[in-house]
């Protein structure tokens, strides 16, 4: 972890005179230990951690899009070689995106470590939002720690070793010395951390709705999918019912008006905002470029009649998602959408109960708002979960879930005939060769 860190802060510290458009304010940039001295800083670093999630390697487009590339939604026929691997599924472990991604998540989650072990102490009577403060701080970790687990760590098996390692402090005064070399916590270590820092912003932040920030509902939805990650499905079904409930949410009626939209709309649990001052690259990448472009079996996979269908466009031979057609790039990234949850409670059902047709109402409330008639009864899990990868596929193409939805319904292998051993990316190769106590995935090679 040692050159993680010392990126990460060599990072920090020249933010102010990059030229980054996905930088919001430079203050929100600064190393936090350097700032964070009162209710006002605490909120700027605050915004700082969300300001790193809209980074072009995070949630600024390629966690986001690198993920249905490495699947069969996308195909690459650009120029850069970071995707061209990931298309191929043959990533090796000097991947320019596994290498950037590793540190700018981690520089997410050292923000949030900050803001959790200092904001307690912070002596300042004005300080009135001191536990919205720290409640999204926890919920910040949680979802950077689980995005990471994603990418790098056995998320499907709760039972392996290989989660990532658990950096729970801030390095104190950036003294480069104190950077600790972390081996890797357990996958289930990895999950428990997630959700006590769930557990805990959900306890901070009753009363608190805002879906542009990590506020109660976001928090208690992204609770509902950690759940179903890691098998808790009681817990990931009781998370999602409350969700679609009681969170006021309500699906929009026509699908197109969910993505053809600068703003937030009724469905939209956790939107990752961008303006067009404040920019994503999901259009330069999407239109203007030929990093991911659509896969034919992904237009060929809509059923006739259903209106998701309709979210392409053609040129420049090659399909594109309407997902992220805003052409000055204010395309918010949704993070969490009610119309997931709905998939989540239909899934957790399932596999609650182990009744195959439990959940067979939510699929079809999603169909529904899409135009198709519904589907069922079903009489076996395989029928089921055929349906359910089918219905996500079509609902969150281009929203970065099939890939992991492919590895934790154990679906690689016989949709993309990958080996098993690439249901993880890789380590980074920069952290192994600094690292004395950090282990590779199983199967990629350490130098």
């Amino acid at each position: 972890m040692r050159t993680l860190y010392i990126t990460l802060f060599t990072l920090l510290a020249i933010l102010i005179a990059s030229c980054d458009v996905l930088d919001t304010d430079p203050e929100t940039s600064l190393a936090a230990e350097t700032a964070l001295v009162d209710g006002a800083s605490a909120e700027a670093i605050l915004l700082g951690a969300y300001s790193n999630m809209q980074d072009g390697d995070y949630y600024g487009i390629e966690y986001t899009l690198n993920n249905d590339l490495a699947s069969d939604n996308a195909r690459y026929q650009g120029f850069f070689d970071s995707q061209l691997e990931v298309d191929s599924g043959n990533f090796p472990i000097t991947n320019n995106w596994v290498g950037n991604a590793w540190v700018d998540i981690y520089r997410v989650v050292n923000i949030a470590n900050q803001l959790i072990t200092e904001v307690p102490g912070i002596e300042d009577e004005a300080f009135s939002t001191r536990d919205q403060v720290i409640g999204e701080a926890h919920a910040v970790r949680a979802l950077a720690y689980f995005d990471l687990l994603r990418v790098y760590g056995y998320h499907f098996d709760t039972s392996s070793a290989f989660g990532v390692p658990l950096l729970e402090e801030p390095i104190e005064n950036n003294d480069f010395n104190l950077i600790p070399d972390l081996p890797r916590s357990s996958v289930a270590d990895t999950y428990q951390l997630i959700l006590d820092d769930l557990d805990t912003a959900i306890s901070l932040l009753a009363g608190f709705e805002d879906n542009t920030r990590l506020s109660y509902w976001p928090a208690v939805a992204l609770r509902a999918r950690v759940h179903l990650y890691a098998g808790n499905y009681t817990d990931a079904f009781n998370d999602a019912n409350d969700v679609i409930e009681n969170g006021g949410f309500v699906l929009v009626e026509d699908v197109d008006d969910l993505f053809l939209t600068t703003s937030t709309t009724s469905e939209s649990i956790f939107d990752l905002v961008f303006t067009d001052q404040d920019q994503s690259d999901y259009f330069t990448f999407m239109f203007q470029r030929d990093e991911y472009n659509v896969d034919p079996s992904l237009i060929e996979s809509f059923e006739e009649g259903d209106e998701r269908a309709d979210l392409f466009s053609f040129s420049r031979n090659s399909d594109r998602s309407l997902k992220w057609s805003n052409s000055d790039n204010a395309n918010n990234m949704k993070v969490l959408r009610l119309g997931e949850l709905y998939l989540i409670r239909s899934e957790a059902a399932v596999f609650s109960t182990n009744d195959p047709d439990a959940g067979t109402d939510d699929i079809n409330v999603i169909r529904n708002r899409a135009g198709l008639d519904d589907v069922g009864p079903f009489t076996t899990e395989e029928e089921y979960v055929d349906a359910l990868l089918q219905e996500r596929r079509a609902e969150l193409h281009y929203e970065g879930h099939r890939f992991f939805d492919l590895v934790r319904l154990d679906r690689l292998n016989a949709v993309l005939g990958r080996e098993d051993f690439r249901k993880v990316f890789p380590i980074p190769r920069e952290e192994l060769q600094i690292s004395e106590v950090l282990e590779q995935n199983p199967g990629y090679p350490t130098e």
